[in-house]
């Protein structure tokens, strides 16, 4: 009896040694990303978290101080009406700073560059408002 309780013992230690080593692993990791400060205008919110999503699984770009200058109502053409259904469609002018960067070197990283470019932001039929990829829609840089 004693070497059946032993057998079922040492799964259940390995299995508590992997998690216990996998959270440890998983403590060391720090998320060296600062904070994004939004704006409480939804739009202008939405355009701000889609220039972040869109660089955030970039390990060669870094980019911070993001805001919003200017937000222009959009004339979607059929074609995006036919595919999307938006309830509204905005031009979203976002200022922010980028930099190249690269991750296995210690130094030497390149300048920050101040950046303007519109992003589309498209509000759903249920009011969700969303940034898109770029679709022809709006100039690609803004004033």
């Amino acid at each position: 009896m004693k070497v059946s309780k032993t057998l079922l013992l040492i799964p259940v230690l390995v299995l508590a040694v992997t998690l216990l080593a996998t959270g440890c692993v998983n403590v060391e990791v720090i998320d060296k990303r600062e904070e994004i400060e939004l704006p409480d205008n939804p739009i202008e919110r939405a355009a701000i978290l889609g220039l972040f999503n869109a660089y955030k699984d970039s390990t060669m770009w870094e980019v911070r101080n993001a805001e919003a200058i200017k937000v222009t109502p959009t004339v979607p053409t059929k074609d995006f009406v036919r595919e999307q259904d938006p309830k509204e469609l905005y031009c979203v002018c976002v200022k922010y700073e980028a930099r190249y960067k690269v991750p296995w070197t210690t130094g030497d990283e390149s300048p920050w560059e101040i950046t303007r470019r519109n992003i589309l932001v498209i509000k759903t039929q249920g009011d969700v408002f969303l940034a898109m990829r770029p679709v022809g829609l709006c100039h690609p840089f803004c004033d």
